[in-house]
């Protein structure tokens, strides 16, 4: 019994200099820590990943309006020149009718799809060439059909000016704002802060916005 004692206190020793020389080896100044990141620098779970802006409204408009100006009279002057062609009756109403209807309210929505999309990709959300195109076409042949029973013709050189002025500028209020109105927004991706050290931030995109 009495030669169990010394022995027991040998390797409570023994035990109790390991532990402190366990503890030694991992000082904190020993072991490479990872450097906290600062508050302003970590993402909170609610940001998204930034996206290109669409340009302003009355920018948008004034690009669109334009265009429309422009290809108002361009279509009166082919649906003159188509009309008087000697042909048929049927085929020559066709012929005027067509670029009549069609010309300016293409000019408008081509210019508002092409400048509105500049800088947009598919992930910030692009818009509709052909819900610009709808709505600047129905606002043209309303304004068309009243400036007929008004009289205007490409004849009357102020009448021209000031139907295609106004015509423009309803062409890119209504393209504008039906491409805007049907724009699909793309679902938001979501960047959330890593809880590993040395991980970067991790973003999570939905399975629904990506193509296969």
């Amino acid at each position: 019994m009495s030669r169990s004692v010394p022995v027991v206190l040998a390797l409570a020793l023994a035990l109790g200099a390991s532990q402190a020389l366990a503890a030694r080896l991992l000082l904190p100044e020993d072991v490479p820590a990872a450097s906290p990141a600062s508050p302003a620098d970590a993402p909170s779970a609610s940001s998204t990943a930034e996206r290109r802006s669409p340009p302003s409204f009355g920018v948008h408009f004034g690009v669109t309006a334009a265009a429309g100006m422009v290809g108002a009279p361009i279509g009166l002057l082919l649906a003159n020149l188509l009309g008087n062609l000697p042909i048929s009756l049927i085929p020559t109403a066709i012929l005027g009718l067509l670029p009549m209807g069609l010309v300016a309210p293409a000019f408008a929505a081509l210019a508002g799809w092409l400048f509105g999309n500049w800088n947009l990709t598919e992930a910030d959300g692009r818009f509709s060439f052909w819900a610009g195109f709808g709505a600047a076409a129905l606002v043209h042949i309303i304004a068309t059909v009243i400036a007929g029973f008004a009289g205007v013709s490409v004849a009357g050189i102020p009448g021209l000016i000031l139907f295609s002025v106004i015509d423009g500028a309803a062409m890119g209020a209504a393209g504008v704002g039906a491409m805007r109105f049907f724009r699909k927004e793309p679902a938001p991706v979501t960047v959330l802060p890593s809880f590993a050290p040395s991980v970067s931030v991790t973003t999570f995109v939905p399975l629904s916005s990506v193509s296969f």
